[in-house]
This record gives C-alpha cells, sequence and structure tokens, in this order.
C-alpha cells in the first residue's frame, strides 16, 4: 500500500500547494490522509482482517507510524532546504521511500499481530 500511500499524499500535497497552502504545512494533513486511506487498505488487504476497521485501530497504526510520518516529514524538508528548486514530487517521493519500510514494520510488529 506503500504506492497508494504515496498517490495519496502527493496529490493531496499538490492540490493544496495549489490552493496557495505553502508546500511545508501542506504536508501535514496531505501525511494524516495518506495514513487514514493506508489503515483502511491494510486493515481489509494487506493483513486481511473482516469487518470495518475499527477507529481504535486507526490510533494504535497513527502512534505507531509517527515515527515513519516524522521521518517522511523530515526527509521532505531536508530535500526542499538542500534543493529549494526541486519539485514537490521529488521531496515528497524522497520522504515516502525513507518512510515506507519503517511504517511496514511497526504494522507487521504492533498494529495487526
Amino acid at each position: 500500500m506503500g504506492g497508494l500511500g504515496f498517490v495519496i499524499d502527493s496529490g493531496v500535497t499538490y492540490l493544496l500547494v495549489g490552493l496557495g497552502v505553502g508546500s511545508l504545512a501542506a504536508r501535514i494533513p496531505a501525511i494524516l490522509i495518506a495514513l487514514t486511506v493506508c489503515y483502511r487498505f491494510h486493515h481489509g488487504f494487506t493483513f486481511r482482517k473482516g469487518g470495518r476497521a475499527p477507529w481504535s485501530g486507526w490510533y494504535k497504526f497513527a502512534l505507531s507510524n509517527a515515527v515513519g510520518s516524522l521521518v517522511n516529514y523530515g526527509a521532505y524538508v531536508a530535500v526542499l532546504f538542500i534543493r529549494p528548486a526541486s519539485s514537490v514530487i521529488l521531496a515528497v517521493a524522497a520522504g515516502s521511500i525513507v518512510a515506507m519500510i519503517a511504517n511496514y514494520a511497526m504494522s507487521v510488529c504492533y498494529v495487526f499481530r
């Protein structure tokens, strides 16, 4: 689901930047929306849990992926700081790549075990 998260994350970031939100501020809601969608898909497909995804599971998922989200945001900021002329998609991709492994490991070990 990392690919789905990336599509949603970058899409929301681009939408918000296009609406005039600063690129750093746009990442925060983009990450939260992508996190929510990924939780739902992880619940139903990746880890094959039946029924509706409980909100209590979302909180557990969000907490366990907080480190990955901070790494994601940090890599995004680093790319834009090091190369201010970089495209937003490059910065989003860098953040997504470095966070994907950490988020999946936390899901396997903590959220969906």
